[in-house]
């Protein structure tokens, strides 16, 4: 059997997504498609900007974003769009994502926090918009942003280890014998 490096690229960042998601309580995967995966259908329970009435954002806390790794992935970045309404200078009222320079090293876990940041503000280019509007909104209310600012990366058990504690032999009564 030969080596697929599509397949095991594509095996590759179903792990890294996997391993983000179970570390976030901010994404999920709703779907995916293929074996391995290359299609997947992201959830991301941030607060994010689903329209703008009377120069006030209408907040949404659900979003979700259909993500295609097509033949020629990761050479050219993957089919993106948002499935549900956002408000933000880099997405088009039709869903259609800019997400800026695309790089074949740059990963699907990546792409995913990259998405995520838009959603809560954290990442925006108002100067190249993919909507006018939601670009001069932007540039209008920076004070407004991020309009969530929890972190999308999560925790895990190693973020907890703290190295360099004052702890000695006795905390544990373990005895040396000379």
């Amino acid at each position: 059997m030969s080596f697929n490096i599509r397949s095991a690229r594509l095996q590759n960042e179903h792990q890294k997504v996997r391993t983000l998601v179970d570390r976030s309580d901010l994404i999920h995967i709703v779907a995916t498609d293929g074996n391995p995966p290359d299609r997947y259908r992201i959830r991301f329970t941030a607060r994010g900007v689903e329209s703008v009435r009377n120069n006030m954002p209408v907040y949404r806390e659900s979003h979700e974003v259909s993500i295609y790794l097509h033949a020629e992935y990761p050479l050219k970045q993957p089919q993106l769009k948002w499935l549900t309404p956002i408000f933000h200078p880099n997405i088009h009222v039709t869903g259609a994502v800019c997400i800026g320079a695309w790089w074949a090293a740059k990963t699907l876990d990546e792409l995913l926090l990259t998405l995520g940041e838009m959603i809560q503000y954290k990442n925006l280019d108002p100067t190249d918009p993919m909507n006018s509007k939601a670009a001069q909104w932007a540039q209008r209310n920076r004070q407004l942003f991020p309009v969530d600012d929890r972190d999308l990366k999560g925790g895990s058990l190693s973020d907890l280890i703290q190295l360099g504690s004052t702890e000695d032999a006795s905390d544990f009564e373990i005895n040396f014998f000379d």
